[in-house]
């Protein structure tokens, strides 16, 4: 099966070989399909192309975006909660687009203030034809949403405080907040609002990755029953 909008100096057998590998060693409960490592092998040809003018992120070699992109949002799929997701601080699309390819029965928006990233995410959804995710261009403190969201997942995206008080209008009553960290002190769990009920950390498992990545789940605090 031959990868659409990949040129010809793109090692795309070598990036689809090393995506079912380390999928296969990943804790991700999606099974490995051919569809979805193909277009993962198409999100990171695109990155890569778009990279080159317009710096996306730092991560320039494709097979360190495998691992760095594609394998570190495969490892959050484990904590995601409900049918209705918000990526905050998407960047590029990461992990919200990967999250999509794997879950095409679950509404993803992707929302980022940094137009240039929410131009790249806009032309992957429409290559990739993913009609379950919706980019935004803007900050998360400003949106109006029409509905409320499930499960609102970050990664690299702020301090865990920050991130609750820009997100809290947008997450229903039995919503979780995931936020992906690859460092974490005391000083900034210690910072979390104290309507705010931290109910794990949760240590990923990203192969390939040489580093420490966690997941901090959280929820808020249902005052109504107290």
């Amino acid at each position: 099966m031959k990868t659409k909008n990949i040129d010809q100096t793109f090692p795309a057998e070598a990036i689809k070989e090393k995506i079912r590998l380390l999928w296969g060693q990943s804790s991700c409960h999606v099974a490995i399909s051919d569809l979805k490592v193909e277009h993962m092998t198409t999100l990171i040809s695109l990155l890569y192309q778009w990279n080159k003018a317009l710096n996306l992120t730092a991560v320039r070699n494709p097979e360190d975006m495998v691992v760095l992109h594609i394998i570190d949002s495969i490892s959050v799929e484990p904590c995601i909660y409900g049918n209705n997701i918000a990526d905050v601080g998407t960047g590029p699309g990461f992990p919200g687009l990967v999250l999509a390819i794997l879950h095409p029965e679950i509404k993803f928006t992707l929302i980022d203030s940094v137009s240039k990233k929410i131009s790249f995410v806009k032309n992957a959804v429409a290559v990739l034809k993913l009609g379950n995710v919706t980019p935004v261009n803007g900050r998360c403190e400003e949106l109006q949403p029409e509905e409320l969201f499930d499960c609102i997942v970050s990664r690299a995206f702020a301090p865990l405080d920050k991130i609750v008080n820009w997100c809290r209008d947008l997450l229903t009553s039995e919503g979780k907040f995931v936020a992906m960290k690859a460092n974490l002190s005391d000083e900034e769990l210690g910072n979390v609002p104290k309507d705010v009920v931290i109910d794990r950390i949760e240590k990923l498992n990203v192969p390939g990755l040489n580093a420490t990545r966690q997941a901090v789940v959280m929820s808020l605090r249902n005052t109504k029953q107290e």
